[in-house]
């Protein structure tokens, strides 16, 4: 039964981290973590969990992990700016778990994919983010981070095989998930106050670890369709694409895979 403290023994962090909530078997961790919320628990609290029964991913796509192989968790944050804060968030622990990867595992070739994936060169997935919105009691706003990181798991079932992968398959060997979670909090806490001081250096550290630039994709939003070039995000975090007509189209939230563009 894993507990608090494997996840706390040797963190040095001053919000995230320092509570933590811990489950062998849960829902969802983001659902416990908006509850949570919702009754004024503190910024920075953790809630973990082996198992989720619902755990899910964007557009309500289930996330499937093995027990006592990967790592699920959900962080509160509290947020001093509103808008802005929300669409940086997923940013911001992107390039915090993708710098604690590549701590642990130097070698790892990993890169960001919008709005909220981690990819191996292969273009396998080994991280997922989904950031949603809630408020306490008083009326103030919360957002809930859940992360699903694919760290020692290397059967995956049929259906996501061939888009699903983890670190251990580039490390070769089983990995420290504990140790792996406490870098994670420590470059969230590190960068955190770049949101309000200093929020261009988490896009540009964003960019710097995203493989999509100048590529082709097709963004779906429900029943609408874009297709074009992927030319950067702009300050609050959206996707600028520019399709078959030159125009620069801004891209708040889609689904998005690479494709080839139809200049037809």
């Amino acid at each position: 039964m894993i507990k608090s403290t494997d996840i706390t023994q040797g963190l040095k962090t001053e919000i995230f981290g320092k509570k933590v909530f811990v489950f062998d078997t849960i829902d969802s961790t983001n659902s416990c973590a908006r509850l949570l919320a919702e009754c004024g628990n503190v910024e920075g609290t953790v809630v973990y969990a082996e198992v989720q029964t619902g755990g899910r991913g964007r557009l309500n796509r289930t996330w499937i992990s093995e027990k006592g192989k990967n790592l699920l968790f959900s962080i509160i944050f509290a947020p001093r700016m509103k808008e802005r804060t929300y669409y940086l968030v997923p940013l911001l622990i992107s390039t915090s778990i993708v710098r604690a990867i590549k701590m642990i595992v130097p070698v790892c070739p990993v890169s960001l994919k919008w709005p909220n994936d981690i990819l191996l060169d292969s273009g396998k997935k080994i991280c997922g983010i989904l950031t949603e919105l809630t408020y306490t009691i008083e009326g103030e706003l919360r957002i809930i981070a859940g992360v699903g990181l694919n760290v020692n798991q290397t059967d995956f079932p049929p259906k996501i095989s061939a888009v699903a992968s983890s670190l251990r398959a580039v490390a070769g060997q089983p990995l420290d998930r504990f140790a792996l979670l406490r870098d994670i909090l420590t470059n969230i806490e590190t960068s955190y106050d770049s949101l309000y001081t200093n929020p261009e250096s988490i896009i540009t550290t964003w960019r710097s670890n995203c493989s999509m630039f100048d590529k082709p994709l097709r963004v779906q939003q429900g029943d609408s369709i874009q297709e074009g070039i992927c030319k950067d995000i702009d300050s609050e975090g959206a996707l600028l694409i520019e399709d078959k007509e030159g125009t620069i189209v801004r891209i708040i939230a889609g689904d998005v895979t690479s494709v080839a563009v139809n200049t037809q």
